[in-house]
């Protein structure tokens, strides 16, 4: 008897664990997804980004973007703020900290370089993930890391290194940018495991919009001022693409998804919005890349597989 009830116990466990991992499985596959959506909706913000910047300043871009995107999300989940403390909005402060400085040199970075090219040196930021996560998780880059940093490297030069050596302004912003979007990525990595996706992704944008309002009135740039105007306008149009799908619903699903993948796989699957994003921006806005962009952007992208797979 007691055999056929270890037996049984057995049974039982093997098929739970069986379950369990089946579960897991299906939401890692759920959130790989995820990732790609994420990616695919980033890719067609520079687009959209470049089309608002011709009716707005980078600021008022941003602060209405992501006040947008703020006073949608606090309204979908006002109930999960009713009891919350202050430790419970350190990933989201953070998070939006790094993005607000991200977004400010990326955007600003966008007024001396095209959104083609643009894209691809932000997907840079893949590079930077394994390094920030080894000082803060203390795990350390594997060889294929650094070869995929050489490789980067040399990509990054093809396309932003102009006759004499020189790097271009809005180039030289974008890629900076890219090391404040690794940031965000590694502290979400870290936050999201003891804080709540929605309101971390909710505080972020709430950071993001306070910071550009304030950094707008400052200088004063009153230009958010004119967006209500008209509203069908195709500026007006993409201020609000932005602010619901490529802020509340990107940032959110990727908080979301980054619950169940780790920062490098998190970081892998993102790059791909560099691919999109240059092919949306030669659909849309007619960019031409020139040989050595293209050659370039090869280097980054097989630097990005090469490091992460």
């Amino acid at each position: 008897m007691r055999v056929y009830q270890d037996y049984r116990n057995t049974l039982m466990r093997t098929g739970s664990d069986f379950v369990e991992a089946k579960k897991n499985r299906t939401t890692k596959s759920a959130s790989i997804i995820g990732l790609f959506v994420v990616a695919i909706i980033w890719g067609s913000t520079f687009t959209a980004n470049k089309i608002a910047l011709e009716a707005l300043t980078p600021l008022s871009l941003m602060a209405i973007r992501f006040t947008f995107a703020f006073v949608i999300m606090v309204t979908i989940f006002r109930k999960k703020f009713v009891g919350i403390r202050l430790k419970d909005l350190r990933g989201g402060i953070l998070c939006g900290i790094s993005l607000f400085l991200a977004f400010i040199l990326q955007t600003y970075g966008l007024l001396y370089t095209n959104a083609g090219k643009q894209a691809f040196l932000s997907g840079a930021y893949v590079i930077a993930v394994p390094f920030l996560t080894w000082i803060t998780f203390k795990a350390k880059p594997s060889l294929k890391v650094y070869l995929g940093t050489v490789i980067c490297f040399l990509g990054i030069a093809l396309i932003s290194l102009q006759p004499g050596f020189k790097i271009e302004l809005g180039d030289f912003m974008t890629i900076v940018s890219s090391l404040f979007f690794a940031a965000q990525i590694v502290i979400a990595g870290y936050f999201v495991k003891s804080e709540n996706p929605a309101v971390m992704s909710t505080v972020q944008f709430g950071v993001m919009g306070g910071l550009s309002f304030v950094a707008a009135l400052l200088i004063g740039d009153f230009a958010f001022l004119s967006i209500g105007k008209n509203m069908f306008a195709i500026s007006s149009l993409s201020v609000t693409y932005l602010g619901i799908i490529g802020t509340a619903v990107a940032y959110y699903l990727q908080i979301l998804c980054q619950k169940y993948a780790s920062p490098t796989t998190t970081s892998i699957i993102l790059s791909l919005e560099a691919v999109f994003g240059a092919i949306l921006a030669m659909i849309i806005l007619g960019e031409a890349f020139t040989l050595r962009i293209i050659v370039g952007a090869i280097a980054i992208f097989v630097a990005i597989l090469i490091s992460e797979l």
